[in-house]
């Protein structure tokens, strides 16, 4: 018998284990922000590295909610450059990404333990009786 996989968090609360690493990231990247270029870039790759595989869909959600308000500060006047604008959908994506591996890691280990099905090990270890077969006996 086998433990039910735990696939994804259910509800708020297994979400909620999640900000434990997202916000000190968060704030991480943004007390940096006015350090040597070296350094935050070290650790904008670090947290990348860390988020993945959810980087790329986060930054794709991030960057189509906030296309719009891009597009508005076309109105307004100076518009921020569009590489700084991308790198920043890249940093929030990288966030979310460790928000969702934080959760799922937190998930996982709080799953019901796996009881041992029997295996190869248990049938080689199995003891054989050496009893002659009945029919033999009945000769």
């Amino acid at each position: 018998m086998r433990a039910a996989p735990v696939l994804w968090p259910t509800g708020i609360r297994g979400w909620l284990p999640g900000l434990m690493i997202s916000v000190p990231v968060a704030l991480l990247l943004w007390t940096t922000r006015s350090s040597d270029e070296g350094m935050r870039t070290a650790i904008a790759a670090g947290i990348v590295i860390f988020g993945l595989p959810w980087v790329v869909p986060g930054m794709l959600l991030v960057a189509t909610l906030s296309v719009p308000v891009y597009m508005w500060l076309h109105t307004q006047g100076p518009v921020p450059p569009v590489l700084d604008w991308l790198g920043a959908t890249l940093l929030i994506g990288a966030v979310l990404g460790a928000h969702i591996n934080a959760a799922l890691s937190w998930s996982w280990l709080g799953r019901d333990r796996a009881i041992p099905e029997s295996g190869i090990g248990d049938f080689l270890a199995r003891r054989i009786s050496r009893r002659p077969p009945e029919r033999e006996q009945q000769r």
